[in-house]
Parts: structure tokens; C-alpha cells; sequence
């Protein structure tokens, strides 16, 4: 099965349309996380290493350091930029914790001494050698095939190459769609250090993928936007929306035809980002209990607000190699920052909630989510 792209850009890698930040260029080539890029996002703050070879990028929350992105540096300054930086916290009395570690990078987060907890799974799909025959991947065929029969084409829209007042039409597209897939949702607003933003002037080299009907190309039924890691080599769908009344699938369809894009491009690999809150009940030695114990309550009684096991079910259809993702907290984990989370994630903007959608939920209604 090979799904089409209409009008591809080139590889994410080349000139951008205005001068960007350092930040911008380190996250590009030296982030590995699928949310390493979203530090380029205005409300971060960056911590620079002496020497400025890497940064590691956080909100602020009082004393709290929110990170996202992990260590973003060149290989052999990774040791040297968390040392730094935990010279720093320590030295300002911060608390400060990373988010979807992978575990090969856990000996240089407990060298320094950080509390490690599992915290969900990432998902890697290697595109060497992939293919979308076999059973495995039947499901995504039969969405493939029922979406294509509703007439709706897959295509990237080249951003780099857009006039000011074409690239002022996309977004606004862009954000009509987002408000009308947030407004079905139970939490309808992105979720804090979870989800990236539609930011117009911050895109940067983030690729935008749409499906439209064949014959009526400008009204878009569903986007996602994929952002850059290891300097383009590979990619993450880092967000993706689509309309209330779209073709049932069309997410799934657009996914599979970038995927073939990237493919056919000599990308790495695709990433379908960290599942949080997924399969971390099992105790580990020096784990958090705290933490532990509220991430199972959020897996098991949570899912009104955002569903970890029905967004696992639809990435797993995909058929990725899941890897566990760890939460890195130095000192540990205690309640003043499992609060400083849920704040900073937005759960407790009360006003963003469809209060009839959570008692519907609660009773059984809501179905899996295919939300980013």
C-alpha cells in the first residue's frame, strides 16, 4: 500500500523565511525527544551550558522547572550541559523534572543524582525497511482505502515557499479546525507540556500535512504538523486535529501518507510521541510512589480528561516499537510538584471544561481518543 503525497516540499532542512533564535537551530539538530522542538515555543526559558554548546529548555513554576525536550546537545556535551544545569537548580533551590526519558539516557540522569519514575511509552516507527502489507497492518489499509474512497487526497503545504498573505489564510485554517476538534473534546484547550501550540510566527521548520476532498483542495478536513529531530532525519506527529463532521479515518490516512513521504525521503524513522500514563504500575527501585500511584489513577479514572489507553490502542495500530518513557526529578517527586504539574497542564482552568461532557463520559460515553 502506498499512499500519495500531492506536492512535496523539500526536507524540512533547508533556508528559513526569517531569522530564527539559536534556540531554534540547537533544537533541530541536536533534539532526540519528539517534544525536544517545542522548546522553541515563546513561553519557554532556556538554560545555556557556559560554552553555549547545548540547552535545556523549562517553564517555570515558582520553584518548580517544568523540562521538556531532555538534554539538547551534541552526544559528548550531553554529561557536561546536566551537570551545569544541576549546579544551577541546585544552587537556586529548584525542583526540577525532565519528562519522557528514554532509559538509555537514565545512567546520566542517576549519575547526578535524579529520582527516575516511569512516566509512559514512547513510540518509534523505523522506516527502513517498512512496509504496510501483512496483517499487522490491516487496520491502517482498511482506513486508507475507505478514506481515499471518499474522494479526500493527502498533501504537505510548503510553508517555506508561502506569501505573508497566503501563510495568514493557512493558519487561520489551521486554527478553525483546532477550535472546532477542541470543542468536542471534555478539557477543550491543549494540554501544558503535553501538546505543542498552532503558533504562526514560531512554526519554523515544523512540516504541515492536510487532507482535503480531490475536488475542493482548499477546504480541509484534518492536519498534522510534525516536528524535526536529529536535524531531520527523523519526525514526530506532534499534533494533529481534524473537523467534527470528517470522513471517519482520516487521521489514520494521513499519518500512513506521511509516513510513505518521510519514507520515500530516506527519513529514519516516525514518531507517534510518548503515550503518558500508560503500563506504570510496576514498582522500580528508587521510584517515586507518589508518582506512580497518581499516574495509575490517571490511566484507570482520568480518561475524560485525556485517554492514555484509547490513544495507545490507536497508535499501537501503527504497529511502533513502544519503549518506556521516565519522569527525571532531582531532588524527587513530592506534592508541591505533582501540583505544579496539573497547574501548569492547565487541569484546573475549570472554565475549559464541557462539564456535560464530563458526566456523560463518566458514565461510559466517551469513545478512544485519537488525539495527540
Amino acid at each position: 500500500m502506498t499512499t500519495q503525497i500531492n506536492n512535496p516540499s523539500n526536507d524540512g532542512s533547508g533556508a528559513l523565511p526569517h531569522k530564527v533564535p539559536l534556540v531554534e537551530s540547537c533544537a533541530f539538530e541536536h533534539g532526540c525527544y519528539p517534544d525536544s522542538y517545542l522548546i522553541t515555543e515563546p513561553d519557554y526559558e532556556h538554560f545555556w551550558d557556559a560554552e553555549r554548546t547545548g540547552c535545556i529548555g523549562y517553564y517555570r513554576d515558582g520553584q518548580y522547572l517544568h523540562v521538556v525536550g531532555g538534554v539538547i546537545a551534541p552526544p559528548d556535551r550531553q554529561d557536561e550541559v546536566l551537570r551545569q544545569f544541576t549546579e544551577f537548580s541546585d544552587a537556586n533551590r529548584f525542583l526540577s523534572t525532565f519528562f519522557s526519558i528514554s532509559e538509555t539516557d537514565l545512567p546520566l540522569f542517576r549519575k547526578y543524582g535524579y529520582q527516575t519514575t516511569k512516566f509512559g511509552e514512547h513510540t518509534d516507527l523505523p522506516l527502513d525497511n517498512h512496509s504496510w502489507s501483512g496483517k499487522p497492518h490491516a487496520w491502517v489499509r482498511r482506513q486508507v482505502s475507505f478514506v481515499s474512497r471518499q474522494g479526500l487526497v493527502a498533501r504537505e503545504i510548503p510553508l517555506h515557499a508561502l506569501l505573508p498573505a497566503e501563510r495568514t489564510r493557512v493558519f487561520s485554517q489551521l486554527e478553525e479546525i483546532n477550535r472546532e476538534h477542541l470543542s468536542a473534546r471534555v478539557f477543550q484547550h491543549e494540554i501544558g507540556l503535553l501538546e505543542g501550540r498552532l503558533l504562526p510566527e514560531h512554526f519554523y521548520r515544523r512540516r504541515l500535512f492536510v487532507a482535503s476532498e480531490a475536488d475542493n483542495p482548499e477546504r480541509w478536513q484534518a492536519f498534522v504538523a510534525c516536528t524535526p529531530m536529529r536535524g531531520g532525519r527523523a519526525w514526530a506527529t506532534e499534533l494533529y486535529r481534524n473537523r467534527n463532521q470528517s470522513v471517519r479515518g482520516v487521521i489514520p490516512f494521513l499519518i500512513a501518507a506521511l509516513i510513505d513521504q518521510f519514507k520515500a525521503e530516506g527519513s529514519e524513522s516516525v514518531s507517534l510521541c510518548m503515550v503518558p500514563a500508560i503500563n506504570c504500575g510496576e514498582p522500580l527501585p528508587g521510584d517515586s510512589r507518589l508518582a506512580r500511584l497518581s499516574l495509575g489513577f490517571w490511566e484507570k479514572r482520568l480518561a475524560f480528561i485525556f485517554n492514555s489507553r484509547g490513544l495507545y490502542h490507536f497508535k499501537s495500530r501503527f504497529r511502533p516499537v513502544f519503549s518506556p518513557a521516565y519522569l527525571c526529578v532531582r531532588p524527587g517527586v513530592s506534592l508541591g510538584s505533582t501540583w505544579s504539574f496539573m497547574k501548569m497542564a492547565g487541569l484546573f482552568q475549570f472554565r475549559a471544561f464541557d462539564w456535560k461532557r464530563v458526566l456523560f463520559s463518566r458514565k461510559g460515553g466517551t469513545r478512544p481518543s485519537e488525539e495527540s
